[in-house]
């Protein structure tokens, strides 16, 4: 494998198995890392390495890190409850190991280093829409040791390095029948079944959905942006939000799915959960501005993949 490659940690995530496919669909050899506790199985491809490890395990983050010119880091453990269970856990993997995966890239002279990190950072909003100045007040500790991450790869001055802030991302892929999967997944899943759908609140409460593809095409703009430009790049040491800039309440989506289902949708109300936040929305100005990018994905159309 060429020091041409790019390793994506968490590549056989739902987010990772579509950058994984794009990348290999435009040319680029890609080195995988994932332990593969959630992940799915990848197709074999020619320029396809997958390497099975933990980016806890220093010889794992050594072995891929020998292999590639940049780094995507998608690699988290994305479990808000979890994290909440296990601290240790969320703080190995979503702080210590990215820490280190970030350093050790940095050494090595890596061309590009890239991370996944999360609109969680910004808490309870102030305001709406959300850009990147708004203060970062994290709930949790997958919110927290997020923002550490994020924190220790922007203090890195001697490499191209960037941060993309991922809103509510949804799309095909997204694992089914897990508690822990985005809404519109689980939603989606009920209604194919026919089983009555929950909502915790009054159904008013709102989000900013991005669809995977949208994702994935801000990744790989800003991998080659910053490939090309160095720390030179508009891109180099900034954090970007990467969203739709439109927000949808749950009974918006839900009035969305009834378009393309016969089956009838029933929705039980259950009381509001502590620490959910009312209303997110994002603004992708920072990241149109500086690379020219803005998402494309019509929100009705994506949805009725989800039911298919």
């Amino acid at each position: 494998m060429g020091l041409d490659a790019v390793l994506v940690t968490g590549g056989a995530g739902f987010i990772g198995q579509h950058l994984t496919s794009r990348l290999l669909a435009n040319g680029r050899k890609v080195v995988v890392v994932d332990d593969f506790s959630t992940g799915q199985p990848l197709e074999e491809h020619p320029l396809l390495t997958i390497i099975v490890g933990d980016i806890s395990d220093s010889s794992v983050r050594q072995e891929a890190l020998s292999q590639v010119k940049s780094v995507i880091n998608l690699a988290a453990i994305a479990s808000v409850p979890l994290c909440e269970n296990k601290p240790e856990v969320s703080s190995r993997v979503n702080f210590q190991a990215a820490q280190s995966l970030f350093l050790e890239a940095s050494e090595r002279g890596i061309s590009a280093i890239l991370h996944a990190s999360t609109s969680a950072l910004y808490g309870v909003p102030e305001g709406l829409p959300l850009t990147e100045s708004h203060p970062v007040n994290p709930i949790g500790n997958y919110g927290l040791d997020k923002q550490k991450a994020e924190v220790a790869l922007l203090s890195i001055e001697q490499s191209p390095v960037c941060a993309l802030r991922l809103f509510n991302v949804f799309g095909l892929g997204q694992q089914r029948g897990s508690p822990y999967s985005g809404v519109l997944t689980i939603f989606s899943e009920k209604i194919i079944q026919n089983k009555e759908l929950t909502i915790f609140g009054d159904g008013n409460q709102s989000r900013d959905f991005v669809h995977v593809t949208d994702v994935v095409s801000a990744f790989v703009a800003c991998l080659e942006e910053l490939e090309k430009n160095g720390v030179e790049s508009k891109l180099s040491g900034k954090k970007f939000n990467v969203c739709s800039g439109e927000s949808m309440t749950l009974l918006d989506v839900i009035e969305s799915f009834s378009l393309y289902t016969k089956n009838e949708i029933k929705v039980e109300f259950e009381p509001p959960r502590d620490g959910d936040i009312l209303h997110s929305l994002g603004s992708f100005d920072s990241l149109n501005k500086a690379i020219g990018w803005k998402p494309s994905t019509d929100f009705s159309q994506r949805l009725q993949e989800l039911l298919l």
